[in-house]
């Protein structure tokens, strides 16, 4: 058995592990990083970046085939599924291995195993190499989270999680999905732009729950377009074999439904992962949810224990994650100024048309007692919009009221997961509907719609009429 001395030990290489790590070595402490599959945690290698480079070869698969909207003829196109996979998983290994690099670089050592707490200041890894055992004055825990099962669908041959959907060996004929939120929805309108046929059972009275229905009302509109057939207010019971065929039980309101399946992707949510890592050896407690509760310094109530990402309270997104780690580390390091802000986390989804949200909804402002007032815009109306067939969505701006003062900014439509982030900074720096209208926004752009929403948000949008 060795042993090991650093100032600080970070538990999991995911979003929130590796980027706190890389900073904790910028600001000159000694660390050592654990994980025990690939750097770069779920979402690098099974979630987040394999995901966007399928939906994204889906996209492309679906301009060719209307191509000749254009006046291409272009002949009907042929998936080789095993060299999209692997292009997928190229990706996937360029990115994990920059960050064997950036570690590389700035000191940082990687101990590849699985570890568990053993006291306050130490941890205990079984390596490949025989169990390690590290002593450091700070410990991050970023063990990430797991997908979460329902009774009656274990994980196996049949049914999938988000893991095996992302490498499948063959295309099944037919997918049920169960649960429509947006690993489901993401991954079922990939499914059936390939050519699979698509079934979404959703729990819930809307696809995306918690995503504001007008939004909501876009992307369904479109996937029902497409050909994938949605089951709101359904409860999947269970599950059998018939022949080659799964034969799926749905409860839909009060009668009961057999859909059959070739495959079944579960993607009701995803857990934390805190069991089994020594949490009790140190003191620290969960909450009701499974969650670790962390100060504003991302600090747990043990001293030098900290927690950051999918672990801790707060939406399960990999920008969420690293920004915490960002603090951790600067809190360690006894930085000037260093705090968690979480009143704007954009959330982001690549269903088709994407979705993007910052700050508050319609009805999270009215239920906090803001008096609103709220501006359109369609990107129907948009001229760059139109170049790139993608006229579906709109953009909405939620205002107080009072003061005119930004309070949300939410998207559907062509490339809106990288326009939310002119709304991120309007939002956190206080600006106004007015600011943003009289921001000058180049022309032709997708971003006009931001512009011309805020200025409805007064009536004065010149390109609508009401």
């Amino acid at each position: 058995m060795s042993v090991k001395k650093c100032d600080a030990v970070v538990l999991g290489a995911g979003p929130a592990g590796y980027v706190a790590a890389i900073r904790l070595a910028q600001f000159g402490k000694s660390v050592i990083c654990i994980d025990e599959d690939n750097l770069g945690g779920t979402c690098l290698n099974w979630g987040c970046i394999p995901s966007k480079a399928l939906i994204a070869a889906g996209h492309f698969l679906d301009q060719v085939r209307h191509a000749s909207d254009m006046g291409f003829t272009v002949a009907d196109p042929e998936l080789d599924l095993d060299k999209l996979i692997s292009w997928k998983d190229s990706i996937v290994k360029r990115l994990t291995g920059g960050i064997g690099m950036l570690f590389k670089k700035r000191g940082v050592e990687w101990v590849k195993g699985s570890a568990t707490i053993q006291g306050p200041n130490t941890l205990s890894v079984q390596s490949e190499e025989g169990v390690v055992t590290i002593q450091a004055r700070d410990i991050v825990l970023a063990s990430g989270s797991e997908p979460a099962g329902i009774p009656g669908f274990d994980f196996g041959d049949d049914v999938w999680s988000s893991t095996e959907a992302l490498s499948p060996k063959e295309l099944p004929s037919k997918l049920l999905i169960i649960g429509g939120g947006v690993i489901g929805l993401e991954l079922g309108m990939f499914y059936q732009q390939i050519g699979c046929q698509v079934r979404v059972v959703e729990y819930t009275d809307q696809i995306l729950p918690g995503t504001d229905p007008e939004l909501v009302k876009v992307v369904h509109r479109r996937a029902k377009k497409m050909g994938i057939q949605i089951h709101t207010g359904a409860a999947a019971q269970g599950f059998s074999k018939k022949g080659g065929c799964l034969s799926v039980e749905v409860k839909v309101g009060e009668k009961a439904e057999y859909f059959d399946a070739d495959k079944i992707l579960l993607t009701t949510g995803r857990k934390p992962r805190t069991t089994g890592i020594g949490l009790e050896k140190v003191g620290v407690k969960l909450n009701q949810r499974g969650f670790i509760e962390v100060d504003d310094q991302c600090q747990t109530k043990v001293p030098h224990v900290w927690a950051v990402g999918d672990i801790t309270t707060g939406p399960m997104l990999a920008h969420k994650g690293s920004a915490q780690g960002l603090v951790a580390a600067g809190a360690i390091a006894q930085k000037p100024g260093v705090a968690w802000d979480d009143k704007i986390v954009p959330s982001v989804i690549f269903t088709d048309p994407e979705i993007a949200s910052a700050g508050l909804s319609e009805a999270e402002a009215k239920g906090l007692g803001y008096e609103i007032k709220v501006g359109r815009f369609n990107f129907g109306a948009n001229g760059r919009a139109m170049a790139l067939h993608a006229t579906d969505g709109m953009v909405k701006v939620v205002t107080d009221a009072k003061d005119d003062r930004l309070l949300g900014v939410h998207m559907v439509g062509p490339s809106v997961t990288d326009m939310i982030s002119e709304a991120v900074v309007a939002i956190e720096t206080g600006l106004t509907a007015e600011d943003l209208a009289l921001c000058i926004h180049p022309h032709p752009t997708l971003a006009e719609v931001v512009m011309e929403a805020a200025e409805d948000v007064h009536g004065l949008c010149v390109h609508s009429v009401k």
